[in-house]
């Protein structure tokens, strides 16, 4: 996944910038915070394509058309440091990382947690990622990511559903959902429906994903 990153940013980013990133992936924990703030500044903030798109999801990683090349970057640091590290420290690491950084960071540590080793441990961080009150964070993790429908439980996964839908992020991109629509999810849709119906608001068209009672 490392390489398929860094490719991306070679392609894309200036190449004095793409020599830079070669150079901070060996990990060194006393400069990683230093760098990993830079990637902006250093790579620039080009849009990919959906070639790369379509690369990074055959490297087993759903990743967003809207993504740009520095968070192909900061998501390749964090892979990179996450393996240098002890796996006792890894998790630590990760949260860490979410609960500092700025959006674009946060950003992209969590669109990279389908690829992070033993997937499982993150889910925690994940599932408190989905609390944040800034759009395209949620997003990042809601979105165009294969994690949450692979490890979140049903109760997480419920609620962050029908948070999409509140807020009005696109549920047609959750990777894998139609595979985890139980009757309490289209429950809690159809009361979401009822609710919005009742008090004159509009309803998403993404319901009709979802939902029995329609719109």
């Amino acid at each position: 996944m490392i390489s398929e990153l860094v490719d991306i940013v070679a392609r894309v980013a200036p190449p004095d910038g793409a020599q830079w990133l070669q150079q901070q992936l060996v990990f060194d924990k006393s400069k990683f915070a230093v760098a990993f703030s830079a990637v902006g500044r250093k790579l620039g903030r080009g849009p990919i394509t959906p070639a790369d798109v379509e690369r990074l999801a055959r490297a087993g990683v759903a990743w967003s058309s809207t993504s740009t090349v520095d968070e192909c970057g900061r998501a390749a640091l964090v892979l990179a440091a996450v393996d240098a590290l002890d796996p006792s420290a890894q998790v630590v690491f990760v949260r860490d990382l979410i609960r500092r950084g700025d959006v674009p960071e946060r950003q992209a540590v969590l669109r990279v947690f389908a690829a992070l080793p033993q997937p499982e441990r993150f889910v925690d961080i994940a599932i408190d990622a989905c609390r944040t009150n800034v759009p395209s964070v949620f997003e990042a993790i809601a979105c165009d990511n294969a994690y949450p429908v692979s490890h979140f439980p049903d109760p997480a996964l419920h609620q962050m559903v029908v948070k999409a839908l509140f807020i009005g992020a696109p549920v047609g991109r959750i990777v894998g959902l139609s595979g985890r629509i139980t009757d309490e999810l289209v429950r809690m849709v159809d009361a979401l429906v009822s609710e919005r119906r009742a008090a004159g608001r509009p309803i998403p068209d993404d319901v009709r994903l979802i939902s029995r009672s329609g719109l």
